[in-house]
């Protein structure tokens, strides 16, 4: 065998023997088959060099085998015997349960018999203290109905201590029952004591009598002792105190028709007449003081106190309602019997607070206010006199005439001459309100001076005939104190405006002003009803009742002090008015809010007149705001007609179908309702506005309804002949309106209609229809050698051509030439 072979062979048998991984050679080697003779050799012989160690070393450790042995059967013989052992003890085990079931069923019995046992005791017991219990509610009762109130509410009180304390009654039905018991027996000691409380304060309220029974006088603190007990003194003495207050109290101190029940107050008691009669004050606090006293000598200390914190304000609060109030004059003759009613209250309380007693604190309180009541009594005197003048009012007019001078242009006092002989203000400027189809056109706001009654002026058609005012015509607009409120009264318009406008030619030219003054007599009559004066009577009476209470014999008086107040009273006065008789002048008056505006104008006068005679400087603001809430009434009611006017305006829907049925008849019917409207408001304004007023009043409608005509036809795109003159005849029904519009005082033969002074947009409404029937050559010349240009605009002139005229070269350069013509 080679070397290789047995390398080989050596380290396979290393690896088995000894676990000894070859080297990486020898892995790698081939084992050839004639090595494995020689490796089987080898490795027998390691097997037996290994079983000779093994004996080898079984000899060196030899041991008792058959000791082991006996041991092991020894131990299983026992392991056999326990298994026996604990067979047995199971077998024994089961035959112990039947008598241990036993054992526990015997034990049960007995914890039940001694819990039945001790539930038997407990009961018994309880039954016996609820037999106590009852034994002690019995004696209450019976304590109770031979009269011994104070055991029986012992009796009450010691089982409800026992109830409380003994928990063993807690969530049974027995202590329902108790409870129950112990209820009624309470209520039953209450309804005793009340009836025993009744009788001692006798309270009869049927015959109004009183009287404290002097034999069960030491009883009634008794009677107190035991309400107090239980909690029910205070409700008793409240009742008390109700019932008395209701049977005699009442009687006296509650005035019907300065009526009072008389008294009479005797030992054996208080009694009260059964007819009313008159009384004074003085005689109530006599009656009120007799009454006091015998309660105070005939009631309890612990009763007669709780008087004194509650029962004694409420007779003073009454006292004050019903009779001291009503006693506080309201002139000066009744001070001297006022200073004396005081001093009798004061009198009255020092006398309470001489018995110990309070509660008087008001009436002094009272007395000590006695200037700003009286005051007060007055404020509210005055403010009912309005109230009362306004509804005794039957309506009964009469004329008033308002004169003044003012300094005027030369030139604006001949116009005013020209106008009109007497009429001073026929030439106010008209205010238009603004309707819907009039705020499409441009406008141009007024002059100051213009606007006459201090309040926004809204025409849109006026402005284009302003003319310019020179400084001395600015100065008069100003002595009459016109344009002061144009920033407050935003909302009120159509308001009668200044003789401005009669300063400007009728054509509407500008004319140079003259600025050397003259004095002017302005005048105007109008109708106002007897309500100023009644008012002005009113504040007539507080500023002269201020002035004579700071002379003898009234300077001496408490409420002397307030007499400063009283001229405060004239603003609320004065107030009062505009705050109810907006309603009254609706109600009860045609036309009320003309009358309300001139009333409130003619009152402001005066009360102006009042204020510069006594120099009360502080009503200027009232006399103001009187001026504009009349101006307010003014426009309130003219903006209610020119929304009427509008409306049935509207019914000729714009005109469009005016000359086609059935609109034509509807455009005819709107119209003539719309002319036969202002003609129905000018009757009815005629006997209340002066003259001139009224021109302005129904030029203003006239100009919206006006305004809304012009709007409408040049909103008309194409105008057919025969709508044209359609147009026309219902322009010439409107124009009717004109003879509204003569002097007054003119001679019938020689005068003619003012309408262009009173109707801003008048001529403008006369060139539309000189337009509607005129040639296409008249109207070129009307704007080229007339004054059109005055009235229209280049464009609406243009519009108007084009509708009225279809397309042709003639028709382009009459249009042409008015475009370049330069307007006048």
């Amino acid at each position: 065998m080679s070397q290789a072979s047995e390398a080989v062979c050596q380290s396979v048998l290393n690896f088995v023997t000894e676990g000894t991984y070859p080297d990486e050679d020898v892995v790698s080697a081939e084992f050839p088959v004639t090595a494995l003779a020689k490796e089987l050799e080898l490795i027998s012989q390691a097997r037996k060099q290994v079983e000779n160690e093994i004996s080898s070393l079984s000899s060196e450790n030899t041991f008792d085998a058959d000791d082991w042995i006996v041991q092991a059967k020894q131990l299983h013989a026992d392991i056999e015997r326990s298994r026996v052992t604990a067979r047995e003890i199971v077998a024994r085990h089961e035959h112990t349960k039947p008598l241990q079931a036993k054992v526990e069923d015997a034990t049960a019995k007995v914890v039940l018999f001694e819990t039945e046992i001790a539930f038997n005791q407990a009961v018994a017991e309880t039954l016996e203290e609820v037999q106590r219990l009852c034994q002690q509610l019995e004696s209450g009762r019976a304590a109770l109905v031979n009269g011994h109130i104070t055991a029986a509410i012992e009796q009450l009180e010691a089982t409800n201590a026992t109830i409380g304390g003994d928990t063993s009654f807690k969530n049974t039905n027995v202590m329902s029952i108790l409870s129950l018991e112990v209820s009624r027996l309470r209520q039953e000691i209450e309804e005793a004591l009340r009836l025993r409380w009744s009788e001692q304060l006798s309270i009869d309220r049927q015959n109004r009598q009183f009287q404290v029974k002097q034999e069960a006088t030491g009883s009634l603190d008794n009677t107190i002792a035991a309400l107090s007990r239980l909690d029910i003194f205070t409700p008793a003495s409240d009742q008390f105190q109700k019932d008395l207050t209701s049977a005699i109290i009442d009687p006296i101190l509650l005035p019907r028709n300065c009526s009072s029940h008389a008294v009479t107050v005797t030992e054996a008691g208080i009694r009260v007449d059964s007819e009313p009669s008159k009384a004074t004050v003085a005689e109530i606090l006599h009656r009120m003081t007799d009454i006091l006293n015998y309660l105070r000598q005939n009631l309890p200390s612990s009763i007669s106190a709780a008087l004194s914190q509650s029962f004694i304000p409420a007779i003073a609060s009454k006292m004050i309602s019903g009779w001291l109030s009503s006693a506080i004059p309201t002139d000066l003759v009744g001070l001297d019997a006022f200073e004396n009613t005081l001093d009798q209250v004061l009198q009255f309380t020092k006398t309470i607070e001489s018995w110990g007693w309070s509660g008087q604190q008001e009436l002094v309180s009272w007395v000590n206010q006695a200037p700003r009541l009286w005051l007060t009594r007055r404020r509210v005197d005055s403010l009912d006199s309005v109230r009362k003048v306004l509804a005794a009012s039957k309506g009964t007019t009469k004329q008033v005439e308002r004169v003044e001078i003012e300094k005027v242009s030369r030139a604006d006092g001949a116009l005013l001459e020209n106008a009109t002989t007497d009429d001073w203000d026929a030439g106010w400027d008209d205010e238009k309100e603004e309707t819907p189809a009039a705020q499409t056109k441009a406008t141009q706001p007024e002059d100051d001076e213009l606007d006459a009654w201090g309040l926004d002026e809204d025409t849109q058609e006026a402005s284009k005939l302003d003319a310019p005012v020179s400084p001395e015509e600015e100065d008069a607009v100003d002595a009459w104190g016109w344009g002061d409120d144009d920033d407050e009264e935003k909302g009120a318009t159509l308001q009668p405006s200044q003789a401005a406008a009669a300063s400007k030619p009728a054509n509407g030219t500008s004319t140079k002003q003259s600025t050397s003054p003259r004095e002017v007599t302005l005048r105007e009559v109008y109708t106002v009803t007897d309500i100023p004066d009644s008012i002005l009577q009113i504040i007539q009476q507080q500023i002269a009742d201020s002035r004579d209470i700071s002379q003898p014999p009234h300077s001496n008086s408490r409420v002397a002090s307030s007499g400063s107040g009283l001229l405060a009273l004239p603003t609320l006065i004065l107030a009062m008015f505009k705050a109810t008789s907006s309603t009254f002048y609706s109600l009860k008056l045609n036309s009320g809010q003309m009358y309300l505006y001139n009333d409130s104008l003619y009152l402001a006068a005066l009360v102006r007149e009042l204020m510069e005679e006594h120099e009360l400087s502080r009503l200027g603001s009232d006399v103001e705001a009187l001026e504009k809430f009349g101006k307010v009434a003014y426009s309130k009611e003219m903006q209610t007609q020119s929304t009427i006017v509008t409306d049935l305006l509207d019914g000729a829907q714009g005109f469009s179908q005016c000359s086609e049925q059935p609109y034509k008849s509807e455009c005819e019917n709107a119209v003539s309702a719309t002319v036969d409207r202002i003609r129905d408001v000018y009757k009815e304004w005629q006997p209340i506005l002066s003259h001139s007023a009224l021109l302005q009043s129904i030029g203003s409608l006239l100009s919206t309804v006006i305004s809304k005509i012009i709007i409408d036809v040049e909103d008309l795109g194409d105008i057919s002949e025969d709508q044209s003159k359609q147009l026309v005849a219902i322009c010439n029904q409107v124009s009717k309106l004109e003879d509204l519009f003569m002097p007054e005082t003119a001679d019938d033969t020689e005068a003619l209609p003012v309408t262009a002074v009173y109707v801003p947009n008048w001529l403008r409404f006369q060139y539309l229809v000189n337009i509607l029937e005129s040639s296409l050559a008249d109207i070129k010349f009307l704007w080229l050698e007339g004054e059109l240009g005055l009235e229209f605009s280049v464009d609406e002139v243009v519009d108007l051509i084009e509708a009225l005229f279809a397309e042709s070269d003639y028709r382009r350069r009459a249009i042409s030439e008015i475009r370049r013509a330069p307007r006048g």
